[in-house]
């Protein structure tokens, strides 16, 4: 298919929108109002009646059929283009439950703690063919907690949704796949949430099959800008305990010692990572979220243990770059994928 020029697609957009059509005058009116001018309307418009794309009937322009089809494809090119997480020749989808990928939720407000780790030494929490993804020199790891709220099936009133508390243990990583490209996403080296019964689905589900979930006491409160918050997942999963104190005011810049220059600066790297992935049976699981801005600004911690990264299995391999602060941010699950691993049979 010969893509539309953009007057051409000008006056496609245009006659699409009008179900009776236009009169010529009408339609070269308003082109020009969009900063078409009437001659370029006009060289658009003949070229598109040449094509069988356009026709008059009685006076009235409309769309032809193949028209309509331009327009689809048309879109169908500017969604691939902006797809965060295109599929690749050998990725199929296997979700488990139809319905998860109408499921959505906020978080509310959450927080993510930024570890810059050693390299081999986070390797080593990682299954093959996932290998540490390095920024500015080093491997990272994301401490997300998080408030969600409301997490249902999209058309459901709030009221029946769930509303718990969840932290996330995000390694930045990177695979190599059967193309020979590069693919970025996080690996949770652990997770746990204070609600029994969504660890039971997600420890169930096969989108969660490479993601254990353990379970903890949490709580989240706010006094003024304040934020307290806390994890203890007891004696069942040692190694977990999480406590802190943050001041939610923005800071105006990156904190002395990170090394993050602005908050632009970490956005690609930690902020826009929309894959999640798993290994199991000689595949690379892909869990796509499709979500909102993170409204997220630099703040300065004024208490924290993380006892995960400065007592447990990166004791010693760990130091904390920045900490986030965010709040509002929708999502919801696209369908699970998979691709096989290169050489697995």
């Amino acid at each position: 298919m010969t893509m539309p020029t953009p007057h051409e697609l000008a006056v496609l957009v245009a006659l699409s929108m009008e179900p009776l059509g236009l009169k010529r005058a009408a339609l070269l009116w308003r082109l020009e109002g969009s900063g078409v001018a009437r001659e370029a309307g006009e060289r658009a418009l003949v070229a598109l009646a040449g094509r069988g794309l356009v026709t008059e009937q009685v006076g009235v322009l409309l769309p032809t059929p193949e028209g309509h089809a331009v327009l689809r494809e048309v879109h169908a090119a500017l969604e691939r283009s902006q797809d965060v997480s295109p599929s690749t020749a050998g990725m199929e989808e296997c979700p488990s439950v139809p319905w998860l990928t109408q499921v959505q939720t906020v978080w509310v407000e959450a927080l993510s703690l930024n570890y810059a780790v050693t390299p081999h030494v986070l390797k080593k929490l990682l299954p093959a063919p996932l290998e540490p993804e390095l920024h500015r020199g080093t491997a990272w790891v994301q401490v997300l907690m998080s408030s969600l709220r409301e997490m249902r099936p999209q058309g459901l009133t709030g009221l029946v949704g769930f509303n718990f508390y969840q932290v996330s243990y995000r390694a930045a990583v990177r695979y190599r796949n059967a193309e020979g490209r590069w693919r970025r996403g996080g690996y949770f080296v652990r997770s746990e949430t204070n609600d029994p019964l969504m660890r039971r689905i997600g420890n169930t589900l096969i989108e969660f099959k490479f993601h254990e979930f353990g379970e903890a006491d949490m709580v989240m409160a706010r006094e003024d800008e304040r934020l307290t918050f806390a994890v203890d997942p007891g004696a069942a999963s040692p190694g977990g305990r999480l406590v802190g104190v943050l001041d939610t005011r923005p800071l105006p810049g990156a904190p002395l010692g990170s090394v993050w220059p602005s908050l632009e600066s970490l956005h690609e790297p930690l902020v826009e990572c929309y894959d999640a992935f798993g290994v199991a049976d000689g595949y690379v699981y892909v869990l796509t979220i499709d979500r909102g801005p993170w409204n997220a600004s630099f703040v300065r911690p004024v208490e924290l243990y993380c006892e995960y990264m400065q007592d447990g299995a990166l004791k010693g391999h760990s130091r904390l770059d920045s900490v986030l602060h965010l709040r509002d941010c929708p999502y919801r699950w696209r369908p699970l994928r998979r691709e096989r691993i290169p050489g697995s049979g």
